[in-house]
Formats: C-alpha cells, sequence, structure tokens
C-alpha cells in the first residue's frame, strides 16, 4: 500500500492533468482554473480513501464474517443463519443509504470545487483587490459560495450521521439481542455446551466489532465514492481540440497559407463567412480593424485554437485539421499582446519554446529582444524567478521576454499581436529592427493599432465585422482613401481608437 497508492495517485494526477490541459481555450474560459485543480486534487485524496476503507476493514471484515458464519453453522445451523441475515441486512441498509449519500456528496464536492475556484481567482487578481481596497468586498463576494459549500457539507454529513445510527439499531437488536438471546436459550436448552456458548459469544463479539468498523467505514467510502464521482465529472467532458486518429506531422517549408471558404461563429455571432484568403510563403501581411472585427480570431484559427463550422485551412497546401497539433504549433511562433510568464526563471521562460536550447542560444535570443540588459542586472540574472504571471517584471519587461521566447523558437510561421504595445518608444525602434531582420524569410502577420509600425509590411489586410474590405500596401490603402485612411486620420498619438466616431 505504502508503494501502490502514492504510484496510483500520481497516475491519476497526471492523467487528469493531461486530459484537461488539452482543451480549448473556450473550455478554460467558462472555468475556474481553482476549481480544475481542486478536482484534481479531490480525485487523488479520494482514490487513498477509497481504497483503504475498501482493504480495511470493508473486504477483511466481511471475510471474517464469511469464517465466522462456517464456524458457527457447526455450532448450530440457526446461529449461522441468523448471522448471514444480519450481515445481508447491515450491508443492504448501507447499499440503500450510499446512493443519497453519493448524490450528498457530490453536491458538496461540486459547491466546494466552486468555491475554491472563486478564492483562488481572487487571489490571482490580489493587485486589483489592493489597488482598490475591496478586501471586505471580496469577502462579501466569498459568502454566498461558502455558505452553499458549508449547507451542502452539512447536509453531506447529516446523512451520513443518520445511516451510522440506522445501522447500529440492528448492530444492537440483531447481535446481541438476538444471536446472544438465541445461544444462551441453547444452553440452558442443553443444546450447546458452556464452552461452546463462550466461543460463540467470543466469534460474535469479534465479528460484531468488525461490522461495527464496517458501518462506519461505508459512510466514509460512499463519501469518497463522491467525491470522486464529483471530480471525474471533468474526464466526462470532451475534448474539442484533438488530433484525427490519422493525423500526421507538418514539415512547413514556403509557410503558404490558404482560407478555403471558411465560416466560423462564437455561439449565435457569426464571425467570419466563407471567407478566402491567401497568404504567400515569406511574405509579410499586417492585420488592422477597430476592435472586434476578427483579427485575433483570424490568428486564433491558424493556431487551430477553435474549430471551424465549415471551409478549410491549408498551410503548404495541407489541411491543419488533418495534421497534430504538436507539430503545428511548434512551427508558429506567436508574441501575444499581453504575455503571461510561468513563475519560474527567467531562463526557463525564454527557452520555453525550445527547453533543449543552449546557453549561447538563450543569451542571443535576449539580446534581440533587448531583454539581456535588465537580467543581467538583476542579481540572480538568468536564473532570477518573475513571480506569479511575471508580477515581478514590468509590462515592457515581460513583453520582451515574449520576443525572446519566440525569437528562440526560430518558426518558419511568425505572428505578432500587439507585440511592442507594452513598449517605450526607444525600445520599440531597437526591437522593431530585430524583428525585421527575423522576419526575414519567415511567413509574418502582424497586428497593430498603432498602424505606423505596418509601415513595411508587404501587404495590409483591413477587417471590418469579419470580412476584409480592403487589402494592399500602406501607400495603396492611402491613396483608396477608404476605410484604412479613415482609421489612419483618426489615430490619436499614433494608436487606433477601439471604435470608429
Amino acid at each position: 500500500m505504502a508503494k501502490a497508492i502514492p504510484r496510483l495517485q500520481a497516475d491519476v494526477r497526471m492523467t487528469m492533468f493531461d486530459h484537461i490541459q488539452e482543451h480549448s481555450p473556450h473550455y478554460f474560459n467558462e472555468r475556474f482554473a481553482g476549481s480544475l485543480a481542486s478536482k484534481i486534487s479531490d480525485m487523488t485524496t479520494a482514490v487513498e480513501s477509497i481504497l483503504q476503507q475498501l482493504f480495511w476493514p470493508i473486504i477483511s471484515s466481511i471475510a471474517m464474517s464469511i469464517f465466522g458464519a462456517i464456524f458457527l453453522w457447526f455450532v448450530h445451523p440457526i446461529l449461522a443463519c441468523i448471522l448471514i441475515l444480519w450481515i445481508i441486512a447491515h450491508l443492504s441498509i448501507c447499499l440503500m443509504f450510499s446512493k443519497t449519500c453519493d448524490v450528498y456528496e457530490h453536491q458538496h464536492g461540486e459547491s466546494r470545487s466552486t468555491l475554491v475556484g472563486k478564492i483562488v481567482d481572487s487571489l490571482t487578481n490580489y493587485f486589483a483587490v489592493n489597488l482598490f481596497y475591496r478586501f471586505s468586498y471580496e469577502k462579501r463576494a466569498l459568502a454566498p459560495h461558502q455558505i452553499e459549500e458549508e449547507k451542502t457539507n452539512i447536509a453531506a454529513r447529516k446523512y451520513v450521521e443518520k445511516m451510522r445510527s440506522v445501522t447500529s439499531f440492528f448492530y444492537v437488536t440483531i447481535c446481541f439481542i438476538g444471536i446472544n438471546g438465541f445461544v444462551i436459550y441453547l444452553w440452558l436448552q442443553h443444546q450447546i455446551t458452556t464452552g461452546e456458548v463462550a466461543q460463540v459469544f467470543s466469534t460474535m463479539w469479534n465479528i460484531a466489532a468488525v461490522m461495527w468498523a464496517v458501518g462506519g467505514a461505508l459512510p466514509a467510502f460512499f463519501q469518497s465514492f463522491g467525491i470522486a464521482k464529483q471530480a471525474y465529472s471533468v474526464m466526462l467532458d470532451p475534448q474539442d481540440m484533438g488530433d484525427k486518429p490519422d493525423a500526421k506531422d507538418l514539415k512547413i517549408k514556403a509557410g503558404e497559407i490558404v482560407f478555403e471558404n471558411v465560416s466560423f461563429q462564437y455561439g449565435e455571432t457569426k464571425l467570419f463567412s466563407n471567407k478566402n484568403v491567401h497568404i504567400r510563403g515569406g511574405e509579410k501581411v499586417g492585420l488592422v480593424g477597430f476592435t472586434g472585427a476578427g483579427k485575433s480570431t483570424f490568428i486564433s484559427l491558424i493556431l487551430r485554437l477553435f474549430t471551424l463550422h465549415t471551409g478549410k485551412i491549408l498551410i503548404d497546401g495541407k489541411n491543419i485539421a488533418d495534421i497534430t497539433l504538436e507539430s503545428l504549433r511548434r512551427q508558429i511562433a506567436l508574441i501575444p499582446q499581453d504575455p503571461v510568464l510561468f513563475h519560474r526563471t527567467l531562463r526557463e521562460n525564454i527557452s520555453y519554446g525550445k527547453p533543449e536550447a543552449n546557453e549561447a542560444e538563450i543569451f542571443a535570443a535576449a539580446k534581440l529582444a533587448h531583454c539581456d540588459e535588465f537580467i543581467r542586472n538583476i542579481p540572480k540574472g538568468y536564473d532570477s524567478k518573475v513571480g506569479e504571471r511575471g508580477t515581478k517584471l514590468s509590462g515592457g519587461e515581460k513583453q520582451r521576454i515574449a520576443i525572446a521566447r519566440a525569437i528562440l523558437v526560430d518558426a518558419p510561421i511568425l505572428i505578432l499581436d500587439e507585440a511592442t504595445s507594452s513598449l517605450d518608444s526607444v525600445t520599440e525602434k531597437y526591437i522593431q529592427d530585430s524583428l525585421s531582420t527575423i522576419m526575414q524569410g519567415r511567413t509574418t502577420i502582424v497586428i497593430a493599432h498603432r498602424l505606423s509600425t505596418l509601415s513595411r509590411m508587404d501587404r495590409i489586410l483591413v477587417f471590418d465585422k469579419g470580412k476584409i474590405v480592403e487589402e494592399g500596401t500602406h501607400t495603396d490603402l492611402m491613396n483608396m482613401n477608404g476605410m484604412y485612411a479613415k482609421m489612419w486620420n483618426m489615430q490619436v498619438g499614433g494608436f487606433l481608437p477601439e471604435r470608429p466616431t
């Protein structure tokens, strides 16, 4: 048990983690990360409790009772029958209660997971809580969930005690009054000897003791089973981003991207309808448009973060739905607008896209991203931890770490989603020069609200409500005097406003 249970728990934990992490972003947007982590923890704890209660005292006690019944049969068959009937009644009552016990514990498990998720969400956003001094507000916000958890916890425990009360009644009435009374009757009738009376009393006392233990173990067993069932529910959620059974690896060479009659919608909101786009291999393409125009969704579909409703996306002539996600994602480097770092060292965060990278490669990428300077000024340098979600770094520093990570990947397709928005003007100029060098020979897609950063693009696509309404170079689009020209003139301080006025 000392070896088996920890190994089983590790296997269960990693299996659940592996299943959960391969879901789409939509799955995580609808759930609390803390709640999912709580369910993994609940399952590993419940598995240990189930096994311990099952092996001792449940199975061992039942085995002991069977041998006891065989012994009593040789003393007097009626004694054995009474014992067997008592065991059957005892277990039947426990099983009768078990289904409802399972329901109560399932409800408690769900309310506890929700509460933990809310707590983790509040702690994760501690900066906003501190900034607005909303400690009392957060406590009040958690109160209904704490009340619900307490309510379901009490209900589950009360039902368990009700179960114990009923089994205790049968324990006293049938065991001590029924069997022991009948033994005394047989002795008075001189049908059994005094030695047999002593042996029967001793045997029954031991059996009664272990069955009493079973009466206490079964509620705990069913409680653990209810918790495990609630936690296991996450394993029943279908993975919406898995590979096809016959999926093949993709080796990107040219980097050509083609949208063929692509339709996609969020819920009831249709964003793309029969969209057709052709990005040549090695081409640098800019995406512009007001918020909600579909730029980020366009990129998400290339990364296969969402499933298309109709149509297909081809990379080098191969449908990305037919290739493995791993081979796709490893050949696309994305620099997001709001990078989130792991609470690990700077070295680990930079090399996350290429864990096997050596020191020279990491340092070279850091220098190109202009983060080597500030890293070396930190006491532990590249071995410094960045805090949860990178809270020890400024927005610009986090952005540069994300850029270094993408540079190190050295992927044939490069995507920049407002990659320099958090940088000061001087640092941005240096990094733009570095990125221009990196873009050479790669298919590059750039989203920018600062339209001046797109002047070096081969082509600019102007999005409006999911449609591409204009395309061409910066000069071509300005000469059209259309939507792009209007956005250019609307810019304030070099940035595009969220909505047209």
